[in-house]
């Protein structure tokens, strides 16, 4: 036993000195891999604090006089800026996305843009826009993918607008924005004269969706589109 421990003892020593060598004849390389690794890591602090975290708060202060026209829904003004203003801030959504794009605020200047468009009539600018967004939370990209199906329509491209409002049923399954992604997939069904289609979009949300204020409305849908 004591034989075993000794042995142990002896190679935990050995290996120990083994450590010690590898270190004190590698010391160079080490030390600089070392050094190397800080760099990285001190660029990347020095750039999230002295270059993404000021640009971050530049593009709020940005986007502020933007959103506020956006809010009160001056969509002209909201793209475009307001030129009259004194207000250094006062610039549109598209010049926050131009210089401030790869930012939360420019970002967030994509989707509204995308409104904007669609709200003015100009839809192939709406989907210009729209298609840039790419938001990670729960609600607006569900809503983007919804609105690109508006702007099909507006343009007489049902079919697309029917990928988009499918898409849309599907990415969250929630009482707000599914039930009204299916029926508008529904009518575009009508409108391309597959009714048996646009049954099936009205009887999922009767089935699927019973909190939701669209169904109430979804027997009279269902029997217009049957009897068609």
């Amino acid at each position: 036993m004591e034989k075993n421990v000794e042995e142990k003892n002896t190679e935990k020593i050995s290996f120990i000195s083994k450590s010690e060598q590898f270190i004190e004849n590698n010391q160079k390389l080490i030390i600089g891999v070392i050094s190397a690794i800080l760099v990285v890591v001190l660029a990347i602090f020095g750039i999230n604090k002295f270059v993404s975290q000021p640009r971050q708060q530049k593009a709020n202060e940005a986007i502020f006089a933007a959103e506020q026209y956006f809010a009160q829904g001056n969509f002209n003004a909201a793209l475009y800026g307001d030129s009259t203003s004194n207000d250094k801030y006062s610039v549109g959504l598209l010049q926050v996305i131009d210089k401030y794009g790869s930012t939360k605020a420019g970002k967030r200047a994509k989707y509204e843009a995308g409104i904007c468009y669609l709200r003015l009539g100009q839809y192939a600018d709406a989907l210009k826009y729209l298609d840039k967004y790419n938001g990670k939370d729960q609600l607006t990209p569900v809503f983007n993918e919804m609105m690109k199906g508006d702007a099909e329509v507006e343009q007489g491209n049902t079919a697309a607008a029917i990928k988009h409002y499918e898409k849309a049923a599907t990415m969250d399954d929630n009482p707000i924005s599914a039930p009204f992604a299916l029926f508008k997939a529904g009518v575009c069904y009508m409108m391309s004269d597959n009714n048996a289609k646009a049954v099936e979009c009205f009887k999922k949300v009767k089935s699927d969706y019973p909190e939701s204020s669209l169904f109430a409305e979804m027997d009279g849908f269902i029997a217009y589109a049957e009897a068609k």
